[in-house]
């Protein structure tokens, strides 16, 4: 982006957008006292849970805690980032987004990305032009009838094609040297450094564009006319495009269905654009890889359950596992996913034109879940007859269940393993929860004096007539410690930002002092300092900082308290740091202190001294 978006202006767009409108063009919203309540649109229910405060300008769902502003709404429902959330709500009231003057490397490297879509979308309609009525266009025409797609669905997926020859496009886009490494750095040149000559990437193909969620170009795939190889080919990875994060068909399927909850997850460009032309607008393929983190965590924040569709041979059946490994980690309550393994020789494309588009879905809605898959994939190689195949399988099962997000889902697949091998649920969760750690004693501070003196030596201030407290200086937190306090504090004013109004100015310069707590520090300043703080604007705050994906990573933590107990345990947390802070300083000084021979202290000093070790002890 060119610059910065300004935080007052993020204040001003919330200030002008009423919320219970944004959301209510989406969901059917009832009038319920101050509120407005409907089913939540990030989970399935029947019981309506979900509430927005249009005096906050704020929403929540009880069910599965989803809460924030009119910019993690729109996030949420259209996959974008922080800028894209806030272009789509400034568009939407005809407001302009003012940029702060970035920094030199940061608007350089916008402009490269910028003038990177801008040949990629000129790629993309030269490659059409040259469909229509490009040389040696028929072969391709010819081989999109055969595959059953008309011209409006090409139309609609941006299909075109690459003539054969080695110059086509470098003559049609490339008119400078810029131009020319324009295109390179977009992937559709390929350059031979030793004699400085550049070829056009894809050649004598069938061309689909690949798009992100904003409608932009910013890859290409290309699928060979005749026997060529490879079949499919790839753009190379780019500034603005990132082949283990996107999908093909994603814009499209969003565009096309007008309540998406599923998505189909198949294999190749052509299985996509086939199963549209037959009516089945849902489906997203991945670019040449196999299905990532990345991947699932897209698409579950937009459905509720995926179908991954795979050949019915062992290849697929590996794939599938592959994604089951993946999944697990996604499958909050509310979420599924399933398993749809074609006949032999089958693919989606020529399967869906087998038996039509009816007999397909009814396919893909008796899908396998993925409980029934993984159970029948974990016991093949185990004697389920006899106690050691038993023990095997919760061996070997408990660690992938463990993986489940803690909810109903995980206890229930707790409860079919626990069927499966005849112990109980309690039983298999101890089995897997490691022992604890052995006790360490604690022992005081080792006096700073001689080195070689005896551990029966009593520290000179004993004969001054008082000792220090025993535990005194153990319970300063390790450096993970006080991060883990650190992040505790973020995550809760990430869950409810009204929390920093009760940390006042004095406590946030007495947490400021000890250093220790410093993103937590720039929250509490930056809340002090906004109108109507939220989540988004935390985050939006510093977007193309290393914290920013700290604090991602914080706000989508499984949060486990009600809205009731927050309070209590934000005031406990900092009460902790407090003390932190009090320990550290407390430590300083008498560090400084006894780094001194004991008979060259001050009165002051011994002073300074009997007032910390009393101050440390137990009252």
């Amino acid at each position: 982006m060119p610059g910065l978006i300004p935080p007052e202006f993020v204040e001003e767009l919330l200030a002008r957008t009423d919320l219970s409108e944004l959301i209510g063009g989406r969901v059917t919203l009832k009038k319920a006292g101050l509120n407005y309540t409907g089913l939540c649109p990030f989970h399935n229910e029947k019981t309506p849970s979900f509430s927005v405060n249009a005096d906050k300008q704020f929403y929540h769902c009880f069910g599965c805690q989803a809460n924030g502003d009119a910019i993690s709404f729109i996030r949420e429902m259209e996959g974008v980032d922080f800028v894209g959330a806030i272009e789509q709500l400034a568009d939407r009231i005809g407001m302009t987004v003012p940029r702060e003057k970035a920094d030199p490397v940061s608007e350089a490297r916008h402009q490269m990305r910028k003038s990177i879509y801008d040949v990629l979308e000129q790629a993309t309609e030269w490659y059409q032009v040259q469909l229509r009525e490009g040389a040696g266009r028929q072969r391709c025409v010819d081989y999109l009838k055969d595959r059953g797609l008309t011209g409006a669905i090409c139309r609609d997926y941006g299909v075109g094609f690459a003539p054969p020859g080695w110059d086509n496009l470098v003559l049609a886009l490339a008119h400078s040297n810029q131009e020319r490494q324009l295109l390179i750095d977009a992937g559709m040149l390929v350059l031979n450094e030793d004699e400085d000559r550049v070829r056009d990437r894809f050649r004598d193909r069938v061309m689909f564009p690949i798009r992100d969620l904003r409608g932009r170009v910013i890859a290409f795939g290309g699928r060979i006319l005749g026997d060529g190889r490879p079949k499919y080919l790839n753009s190379p990875e780019t500034p603005v495009f990132h082949k283990g994060r996107e999908l093909y068909g994603l814009f499209e399927a969003r565009k096309a269905v007008r309540k998406l909850t599923r998505f189909l997850v198949v294999e190749g460009y052509m299985d996509v654009v086939a199963l549209a032309q037959h009516g089945i607008g849902y489906s997203v393929a991945t670019l040449g890889t196999a299905t990532s983190e990345d991947h699932l965590i897209r698409l579950f924040r937009l459905v509720p359950e995926i179908v991954f569709c795979f050949d019915g041979d062992q290849a697929g059946r590996n794939a599938a596992w592959k994604a089951v490994d993946l999944a697990l980690g996604q499958l909050e309550d509310g979420r599924s996913a399933r398993f749809l393994f074609l006949p032999d020789g089958e693919d989606p494309d020529s399967f869906v034109r087998a038996v039509g588009p009816d007999a397909f879905e009814v396919q893909v809605d008796q899908a396998a879940h993925l409980a029934d898959f993984f159970f029948a994939h974990m016991s093949e190689a185990v004697d389920m007859d006899s106690l050691e195949g038993k023990a095997r399988l919760s061996k070997e099962t408990m660690p992938y269940i463990n993986r489940i997000p803690g909810g109903v889902y995980r206890q229930l697949m707790v409860d079919r393993l626990a069927a499966l091998t005849g112990l109980s649920p309690e039983r298999l969760v101890a089995a897997t929860i490691p022992p604890p750690a052995p006790s360490r004693e604690l022992r005081p501070p080792t006096w700073v004096g001689d080195p070689d003196s005896s551990m029966d030596d009593a520290p000179p201030w004993d004969n001054e007539g008082f000792d220090p407290d025993p535990a005194d200086g153990v319970d300063f937190v390790s450096k993970r410690g006080r991060l883990q306090l650190d992040h505790e504090m973020i995550q809760l004013l990430l869950w409810q930002p009204e929390l920093g109004d009760l940390v006042s100015v004095e406590v946030v310069d007495r947490l400021e002092s000890g250093l220790k707590f410093p993103l937590s520090v720039a929250v509490l300043k930056l809340l002090h300092q906004s109108e109507r703080p939220s989540p988004d604007v935390i985050i939006g705050h510093f977007e193309g900082k290393d914290a920013a994906l700290t604090l991602r990573d914080l706000a989508r933590s499984e949060r486990l308290l009600g809205v009731d107990e927050l309070q209590a345990e934000f005031e406990g947390v900092v009460a902790r740091a407090l003390e932190q802070v009090e320990i550290q300083t407390i430590q300083k000084v008498r560090s400084d202190i006894l780094t001194k021979d004991f008979a060259l202290m001050t009165d002051d000093e011994k002073k300074r001294l009997r007032e910390i070790t009393e101050s440390r002890k137990p009252r």
